[in-house]
């Protein structure tokens, strides 16, 4: 996915393919939400049959207490890359891997309660667990799925100000955006004197798209509609 995200734009895919990675990023969310319900229902089920926890030992501890180590060490190192390459899809990764930690929490829990003959504690520290897993694979579903949904991502007053500090841009309007968090993608409209020539229209809108460059990196793609001062303006 990662790979595939990098790729350059195409033909095929003129804005780029980094919405394959938002994709792979909310199919690990889908994975996430099945593993917490899939412990809730386990949770329930241990919490009405009221089973006896079975025996423990110290290499199970040791087992239990090495893969939880094992998890929160690469947990912590995706989601510091994740924020370092702005990576959705590392940063869902490495919920997933919190939330195996979670389980693994879980599991020492059931070890402990296990020990102390608290059969009931089992089930209950795995449905603490199955919700926040659950809650979790939520966030990462609904990030990435405003994304895939081309919500909003650029602040259009911000815009609007850049914009209308140009000299000779009267007005500015029907102001977009789309993308990802790191990779904008904006378009708009620009007002000027009617009576200027196309080719000064022409280097008004390059002044926009050049001033939007500079003022916020993750804008990747601008495209202006210049108008004449005085059209009726068009919304959304």
């Amino acid at each position: 996915v990662l790979k595939k995200s990098a790729e350059p734009p195409d033909h095929k895919h003129p804005y780029g393919h980094r919405k394959f990675e938002v994709l792979g990023a909310a199919a690990l969310g889908l994975a996430i939400g099945a593993v917490g319900i899939n412990l809730g229902i386990t949770a329930v089920e241990s919490l009405l049959t009221d089973d006896v926890p079975p025996k423990t030992d110290l290499v199970g501890l040791v087992v239990i207490l090495g893969t939880l180590a094992v998890n929160i060490f690469v947990a912590t190192y995706e989601a510091r890359k994740a924020r370092e390459l702005q990576s959705k899809f590392l940063a869902a990764d490495a919920a997933h891997t919190a939330s195996d930690v979670l389980v693994t929490l879980a599991v020492l829990i059931s070890f402990g309660a296990s020990h102390l003959g608290y059969a009931w504690a089992d089930g209950l520290g795995a449905l603490v667990v199955a919700v926040v897993i659950l809650h979790v694979a939520w966030q990462v579903i609904s990030t990435n799925l405003s994304v895939l949904v081309d919500q909003a991502q650029g602040d259009v007053s911000v815009i609007e100000k850049i914009v209308l500090s140009i000299e000779g841009i009267e007005d500015c309007h029907r102001i977009r955006s789309h993308g990802t968090p790191d990779a904008i993608i904006v378009d708009l409209h620009a007002q000027a004197d009617g009576k200027l020539s196309l080719s000064d229209s022409h280097d008004l809108a390059h002044l926009i798209e050049d001033a939007l460059y500079e003022a916020d990196p993750r804008i990747v793609d601008v495209t202006v509609h210049m108008e004449p001062h005085g059209d009726p303006v068009e919304h959304l």
